[in-house]
């Protein structure tokens, strides 16, 4: 994974408390350890309403008494797969997981099962005997029913739960973590059997807490800016020249593509860094399926920086849905007719011998997008070149670029979506699902209401409703 993405950049000033993706932090001068993230390593900063959001998981969760992220930059890491689960990383560690499984939950690390346990959180706990401990240690996966001296009342089956040596409210105690296999009732029942499968065991310690601050989310933003302007001057400077350099060579109009999201975003900023802003437009196609924000921020973005901006609209998704039937991850006809279509229309129209756009694409987004060069030809439009930027930019170095430029993002970040594309899209997980849902109900209805109607003429049930329709084929993803 290392060998296609590049080196991880995530490292942590222990001094300061910050995130820093260079050799020294730009603030107190020392060196930062590398933070152990998953590949392809693409952190973020949290904002303050997902952080609160956590917070109140784990306080639900577990019955934790004080805050365990107040006074701390977090972070979260999107882990690959086909589940949304994301790193929890403060203090430089990562903590736990969060993860969306019929609802969300906190999958805690043992580093963050200290931290619980320090913030009073005794509702999920399991305490074994201590001559256990060393067979745990010795990577035995589960901790059986003759082991166990104390279980808290109300445990389910499947529940994440934190296991300790003793019950004094020492973080030292935590000794492992890991899923139930029986129920708070079985448990006092039963004789034998597993009691928690175990997922992380370590030799029992406290805590490795760092300073926290009493300054709010925005000023430790400004903090983490600070702490890492040198590697943010470089970066822009590479980008610049590249973006210079590929215009002198290919000899046709310069634009940028601009979506509303944080990449394009960072590439529009690094665009007049390098040219004057009439020397090229800014490209917008309104799919007919963009979030309020999204419109509004392409609006702000316009007046802030008083581009041209061009724009393309596509108004085919509803009438071809009838026709076409939901999109799929193996049948996107939505790109073709939202994205390709339009913006093919828009550069015929204004640039009939071509244009080289600059995009925001990043290699550290998947692997896929990791073996693409770094200027191409569109294969599906024969007019434009791609040329990328900050395809060697990380999430991080993007939002430290646009908090050190205080630069107009798009307001759904704070609500702690990772993407700000469609609301109608096949390859969203469950859980941004549920985040639309929950922040977006009049346009979900809208979405549920014609799955509801597809299912019925189709005889599809309700699984399929929730979550199969993405799959243009859905008996094949049934015993998946």
């Amino acid at each position: 994974m290392r060998t296609i993405l590049g080196k991880m950049h995530l490292k942590w000033c222990h001094y300061c408390n910050l995130p820093v993706l260079d050799k020294i932090c730009n603030i107190c001068g020392n060196e930062p350890v590398e933070v152990k993230l998953t590949p392809p390593g693409g952190a973020r900063p949290a904002f303050e309403k997902e952080i609160e959001f956590i917070e109140n998981l784990i306080k639900e969760q577990f019955g934790t008494k004080e805050d365990i992220l107040k006074g701390r930059i977090v972070l979260m890491n999107k882990l690959p797969g086909n589940e949304d689960m994301q790193e929890i990383i403060i203090d430089g560690q990562v903590i736990a997981v969060l993860k969306y499984d019929n609802g969300w939950k906190i999958m805690p690390r043992l580093e963050g099962a200290r931290r619980i346990v320090n913030a009073g959180g005794y509702k999920k706990i399991v305490v074994i005997k201590e001559d256990v401990i060393p067979y745990l240690l010795g990577r035995s996966s589960s901790v059986l029913r003759p082991g166990v001296t104390y279980v808290s009342e109300g445990i389910k089956k499947e529940d994440e739960v934190i296991i300790l040596k003793k019950m004094n409210g020492k973080d030292e105690d935590v000794v492992a973590v890991g899923r139930a296999k029986m129920d708070y009732e079985e448990i006092l029942n039963a004789e034998k059997g597993v009691v928690v499968k175990v997922r992380h065991a370590e030799e029992p310690r406290k805590a490795n807490e760092l300073k926290t601050s009493e300054k709010n989310l925005r000023e430790l933003f400004k903090d983490m800016v600070k702490a890492n302007e040198d590697v943010i001057r470089r970066f822009e400077e590479n980008s610049v020249g590249f973006m210079r350099n590929t215009a002198k060579r290919i000899n046709l109009p310069i634009t940028v593509a601009y979506s509303g999201g944080k990449d394009s975003l960072t590439v529009l900023l690094l665009a007049l860094k390098a040219f004057d802003k009439e020397e090229f437009d800014v490209l917008f196609t309104d799919t007919g399926l963009e979030f309020p924000e999204t419109i509004k921020n392409v609006d702000i973005v316009q007046k802030t920086y008083g581009i041209k901006l061009i724009k393309e609209e596509s108004n085919e998704f509803w009438e071809k849905l009838e026709e076409y039937g939901p999109p799929g991850r193996d049948y996107r006809w939505c790109s073709e007719i939202c994205k390709l279509k339009p913006l093919k229309r828009l550069i015929d129209k204004h640039y009939p011998n071509g244009t080289l756009t600059f995009v925001g694409l990043r290699k550290y987004e998947s692997f896929s997008r990791a073996k693409k060069p770094r200027v191409q030809k569109n294969p599906h439009i024969p007019k434009q070149i791609n040329a990328m930027p900050i395809h060697n930019w990380s999430a991080m170095h993007v939002w430290l670029y646009i908090l050190k430029n205080n630069a107009p993002y798009n307001k759904m970040y704070e609500k702690g979506f990772d993407r700000v594309g469609c609301y109608v899209c096949p390859a969203m997980e469950l859980g941004e699902i549920d985040k639309v849902k929950r922040e977006y109900p009049e346009l979900w209805e809208k979405w549920e209401k014609f799955l509801r109607k597809w299912a019925e003429k189709h005889g599809y049930g309700e699984k399929w409703i929730k979550e199969l329709w993405r799959w243009k084929n859905p008996n094949k993803r049934k015993n998946k």
